[in-house]
């Protein structure tokens, strides 16, 4: 969906595949759009239809959930009976793609006590910086995304609200601009992506 070569794209998910010992078949994609739909993923569920959502939720074991990011947060949401895959952006995070998700878990019997978040590399708050107008809308909504110099930090506006629901949250404190081992939008412009795999 970025332009990549698509054989070249296809490599690279047998490699990841590989990685996690899953056929490719098994891996569920997302086509991300930054808004809070979420996607049921069940036994009925094909990897080749892939849904436009933000996250994908699944209690059925033996297959991957993916979200792909260059900067957004990868959230990674797992209890012993189901995960899920989120993609967490600046606006799917006002919109309320977190808070959707964890409603799914809840939906299936799942209190926010019993789940645990992973978040993965994404943009730091001494880098994402906005506009006015854009600051003022993020930080009233979401207070604990306030950083310095107009900057948004969106890793603790989501822990916040992760805080909020008493979950256990873990992060890698990698910022995807700083290191240039990562995937940045936002330094590179055209560029490939990261992804936050899960699988129960």
């Amino acid at each position: 969906h970025v332009g990549d070569n698509a054989e070249a794209v296809l490599e690279n998910r047998k490699i990841l595949a590989t990685q996690f010992g899953l056929p490719i078949e098994s891996f569920f994609f997302m086509n991300q759009v930054h808004g809070r739909d979420v996607a049921v993923i069940d036994e009925s569920s094909n990897p080749a239809q892939i849904p436009t959502v933000d996250a994908l939720f699944t209690r059925r074991r033996g297959i991957a959930l993916v979200t792909l990011i260059a900067d957004c947060i990868p959230l990674l949401l797992h209890s012993d009976s189901a995960v899920a895959a989120v993609h967490v952006g600046r606006q799917g995070l006002i919109k309320g793609v977190f808070e959707e998700t964890i409603e799914v878990f809840i939906s299936h019997g799942i209190s926010p006590q019993e789940i645990r978040a992973e978040l993965g590399p994404s943009i730091c708050g001494r880098c994402y910086e906005v506009d006015g107008a854009m600051f003022s809308e993020v930080t009233k909504q979401i207070p604990a995304t306030t950083a310095e110099n107009s900057c948004l930090n969106l890793e603790s506006g989501l822990i916040s609200l992760l805080t909020e629901l008493g979950i256990t949250w873990s992060s890698t404190n990698k910022c995807t601009l700083h290191d240039a081992e990562y995937f940045s939008y936002r330094r590179d412009g055209v560029t490939g992506r990261q992804a936050g795999v899960i699988s129960l």
